[in-house]
């Protein structure tokens, strides 16, 4: 037996022995085992999911497979040793899980697949280029995956003589003839692009199902959510754009295909009715009908998703139109209905649809939790799925008819928790802009004493159309920040998505005003409290809420200090982004179009009235919020005498994920508060 499985009941599902509780520290971000999204058993007895485990000290990672009993009595670790075991996806016959990983000679990874009774992984593909999102047919007979290669590339030998080609080439210059030429911290004037492959789950033998297509799968971000395969093997739909510049216009489509097509058929667009995107598209059981999720405007990414179910008829019809909520990552439970997740409130819920047309229905929310990434079983009416909070690392739930209620199935992290001292969060609301209730979560200290004075802190979300819901981060996380001794509010101002499409779309064409609002009107509701220092308040943000932080330096000196992440300062300079189509919607115009307008949203527009002292910290590799954002705002308070300091991190993009440089950024920005605002009750 592979020695992996002789762990079976591990200890640490035993209650650990209790240690005086204490405040959760930066140290045990890292410490926490972090899971994927899991993939059940056909029979729905277990699942498979991908624990990643950090080395603070090496700055690395590594990740395995565990098998988890939907029972809630077992788990066992499927795979071991070093490196990256990554996206299991279990078999519809029962017999296999198929991963990625990167073994011995690899020169990247490969797809593999192991039985869930253990043993010894095989290696499946030799693809010529790294896979994920991956997906197995019906049959079981074929697995399916993502891989990047040139659109024009007919086979693997030219694939490998332009990789040659590039890494050996002495010509570093290129020449850019597109509207999206990087993405996040990717560059894509390589010219490469995401196709799908399938691979033959007995010889490994490939196929790229796109080639001869003139077609590609979206180069932003694309996943197993950008294509499907029907029930049968026979077709393929998947997600490309119909636009001819894009990134100067934007068109997302469905598409299908045959999937025997080896370059002899045209792939047929079946979502020519909207003009706007089409994505997420999944296939019925029964493969009669594809669910997806439609938006109806463009360049607005808060714009509602709406669900959306295909039929023979091939006419779209809208499943969620009395849900105004956004929905996402939609999973057919049988042939009639479908679950999606939606922010909602504050927490992200499961939602069921009808193909024949009933209003949703809501599904289980336990205890102030959030739900995410749900696998059906396709024999058994069972499922698992992903529960968080802001107590609560991500962990996985079990539901269904032969369980009693809902079950956790994973056990890795609560010797961990268990240590944490913990007050009450609250979701509260306040009057803001235009006298509209506004929700804003308060995380109080875990000593927390209502007859003492404490400092606040206003932690102020991206976006801006990015609600916090009641979810764990492993970034900005607001236990942590209140173990420190803040007050950590977080309003989910005008513009928030979780709260309707009328009050996301509330600040279109005017993105400082209502939410700047919102928030002073929250840090007078805390000025009133008595168990709150005004003398002692800062604000920080990160992405949009560097933003509004440096917005705020200009308009009021009701903060003591600022904490600027990833911030854009000029709306101007934020033309070097990678995705500038959309702006003169959010703003409503670009610069050349109406500067005033443009420039009234615009930090720097009030530089002169610059005085709090704030910390600025930027990655090099943030081509989303271009590091000349941090830079020019750095410079300028420098210039003015404004107390200041600068966090560069050169090997980071718009987030800060590798260990010790989140340790670093950590421990910068609480000594800067610490600095101006004092930790802990004055009295």
């Amino acid at each position: 037996m592979h020695r992996c499985l002789l762990v079976g009941l591990l200890a640490l599902c035993a209650p650990a022995v209790a240690a005086d509780p204490r405040p959760m520290t930066v140290d045990d971000l890292w410490n926490l085992k972090r899971l994927g999204p899991p993939s059940i058993s056909p029979d729905g007895k277990w699942c498979v999911v991908e624990v990643t485990t950090y080395d603070t000290e090496k700055d690395d990672s590594t990740s395995d497979l565990w098998l988890l009993s939907t029972d809630g009595k077992e788990q066992k670790q499927l795979t071991g040793g070093s490196g990256k075991n990554s996206g299991p996806k279990w078999s519809p016959d029962g017999k296999l899980i198929a991963f990625t990983s990167k073994r011995g000679t690899d020169e990247f990874p490969q797809v593999y697949v192991i039985a869930p009774t253990g043993g010894e992984a095989r290696k499946l593909s030799d693809l010529p280029t790294a896979p994920s999102g991956l997906k197995w047919g019906a049959d079981s007979k074929r697995v399916f995956c993502i891989g990047w290669t040139w659109p024009d590339s007919p086979d693997d030998a030219d694939h490998k003589k332009r990789e040659k080609e590039l890494k050996e080439g002495k010509r570093k210059g290129v020449v850019i003839d597109a509207a999206v030429y990087r993405y996040w911290d990717k560059w894509l004037y390589d010219g490469k692009r995401p196709t799908v492959y399938a691979i033959d789950a007995t010889t490994g033998k490939h196929t790229n199902l796109l080639v001869g297509t003139d077609k590609h799968l979206s180069s932003n971000e694309p996943s197993a959510n950008d294509y499907d395969v029907s029930p049968d093997g026979k077709e393929l739909c998947f997600v490309a754009e119909t636009a001819k510049d894009p990134g100067t216009d934007f068109n997302s489509d469905l598409y299908t295909l045959p999937t025997d097509a080896q370059g002899k058929a045209r792939a047929t667009n079946i979502t020519t009715d909207n003009p706007a995107s089409d994505t997420n598209p999944v296939y019925s059981p029964d493969g009669k009908s594809i669910a997806f999720l439609r938006q109806t405007t463009k360049f607005f990414y808060a714009d509602k998703q709406r669900l959306m179910v295909l039929g023979k008829d091939g006419k779209p019809r809208e499943l969620t139109a009395d849900l105004d909520r956004s929905a996402q990552n939609p999973k057919w439970r049988d042939d009639e209905r479908i679950v999606v997740e939606a922010e909602d409130a504050g927490y992200v819920r499961f939602f069921g649809a009808h193909v024949g047309g009933e209003a949703p229905f809501t599904g289980p929310n336990e205890d102030g939790g959030s739900e995410r990434s749900i696998d059906f079983a396709t024999s058994a009416k069972i499922g698992v799925y992903v529960r968080t909070s802001f107590n609560e690392p991500p962990t996985v739930y079990a539901q269904g008819d032969a369980l009693k209620g809902h079950v956790k199935i994973s056990f890795f992290n609560d010797d961990l928790t268990k240590q944490w001292k913990f007050h009450k969060v609250e979701l509260n609301k306040f009057k803001g802009s235009d006298d509209a209730g506004v929700p804003m979560w308060i995380i109080y200290p875990p000593d927390f004493d209502e007859k003492k004075k404490w400092p606040l802190v206003q932690m102020i979300h991206g976006g801006p159309h990015n609600g916090i819901m009641s979810e764990f981060s492993f970034r900005w996380n607001p236990q942590l920040w209140a173990g420190r001794g803040y007050v950590v509010a977080v309003v989910n101002f005008h513009g928030s998505s979780g709260f309707g499409q009328k009050y996301a779309d509330s600040i279109t064409g005017d993105y400082a005003t209502k939410p700047m609002t919102d928030i002073l009107k929250a840090t007078e509701w805390f000025e009133q409290q008595p168990w709150i220092d005004k003398d002692r308040m800062a604000a920080a943000g990160g992405s949009y809420g560097g933003y509004m932080v440096a917005y705020l330096n200009g308009q009021t000196d009701k903060f003591k200090a600022y904490v600027c992440h990833a911030g854009v300062y000029t709306y101007h300079g934020q033309m070097a982004s990678d995705i500038v189509k959309g702006r003169e919607r959010s703003l409503g115009a670009f610069p050349w179009a109406d500067l005033e307008k443009v420039d009234k949203q615009t930090a720097q527009r009030f530089a002169a009235n610059f005085k709090t002292p704030t910390i600025v910290l930027h990655g090099e590799k943030d081509y989303r919020v271009p590091i000349t954002q941090g830079l020019e705002y750095y410079n300028t308070l420098r210039q003015k005498g404004v107390p200041t300091r600068l966090v560069y991190f050169p090997d980071e993009n718009h987030w800060i994920l590798k260990p010790q440089n989140s340790k670093l950024w950590h421990k910068e920005v609480f000594a800067w508060l610490d600095k101006y605002i004092g930790s802990g009750p004055t009295r």
